[in-house]
């Protein structure tokens, strides 16, 4: 099942992100509508996870870090979704 991931930490946003990149989350997916979402800077989407599987590793990768998950979370993310798909981050 696709999921999004959204979270609070409050530092070492990029190592948190490459982290997770490494795990296979990605932040933009293609759309029909848009050609391309572009989820908010903390949030992140996976093709094949569950939720708690997320919740489970962002807390893993900010306790690695030395940082706290503040917020989070996760469910699942399917085709009635609705976005402002955004342009690509600098």
């Amino acid at each position: 099942m696709a999921i999004i991931i959204t979270y609070d930490i409050p530092s070492k946003h990029r190592e948190f992100k490459e982290k997770m990149f490494d795990l296979g989350y990605v932040d933009s997916i293609s759309n029909v509508d848009c050609g391309t979402i572009y989820f908010p800077n903390t949030t992140l989407y996976h093709a094949s996870k569950t939720a708690a599987t997320a919740r489970d590793e962002a807390r893993t990768i900010t306790k690695s870090l030395g940082v706290k998950l503040v917020r989070c979370v996760s469910t699942q993310f399917g085709p009635n979704c609705a976005a402002v798909c955004g342009e690509a981050f600098n």
